[in-house]
């Protein structure tokens, strides 16, 4: 399951503001140059893509969707169509330039959404990781703070925390392990469909 699955398969209300920027543009990216070659006009093509969006985001948890990418295109692309049915405007002409100019763009908005997935994927990952520590005991939250963000030796940390360095090495084998099954147990959660 990639990233773009699981953000529509989880509430959007839910997701922190980042993830919901990022999946409202990885969204855009994904529809725009289909919608503008269809309308012909940007602001109604942004009219078209935030209405979508939102019907998106209101109905996706009603079906069984294989192709994310796919299924939001095609939503899109009925929204377009209706808008497009209820302006009744006419379809317009575009000249050679202009397909090559949107093979182009669209060639750039696959390059662009490789970055966002692997972005949004990445902030994924690291919520998970800081729920994880959040979840261990106090003392395993300290000594792993201390060693991995402070960048404090076993020594440092032997001594502020007043134990030898056997004992922080043990406390940190301990805090990491369990940090490494709550991880897991979150990741598999997150990826099982």
């Amino acid at each position: 399951m990639n990233s773009c699955s699981y953000l529509f398969q989880t509430s959007f209300d839910k997701l922190s503001p980042q993830l919901q920027e990022l999946a409202y543009r990885s969204f855009y990216n994904l529809v725009y140059k289909d919608i503008l070659y269809f309308l012909h006009d940007h602001s109604l093509t942004e009219d078209v893509i935030q209405e979508s969006f939102l019907k998106i985001i209101r109905i996706v948890h009603k079906y069984k969707i294989e192709s994310y990418p796919a299924w939001m295109k095609q939503v899109t692309r009925h929204i377009a169509i209706d808008y497009f049915n209820k302006t009744n405007k006419s379809f317009q002409t575009i000249s050679l330039d202009s397909v090559i100019r949107v093979v182009e763009n669209e060639l750039q908005s696959r390059l662009e959404q490789v970055s966002v997935a692997t972005t949004v994927e990445n902030n994924i990952r690291n919520e998970l990781l800081h729920q994880s520590i959040l979840e261990l005991r106090p003392s395993h939250q300290i000594i792993i703070r201390m060693f991995y963000i402070e960048d404090l030796s076993y020594k440092e940390i032997a001594s502020t925390l007043d134990l030898s360095e056997q004992a922080v090495s043990q406390k940190l084998a301990r805090a990491r392990k369990k940090l490494l099954l709550n991880f897991q147990r979150k990741w598999d959660d997150f990826y099982e469909p």
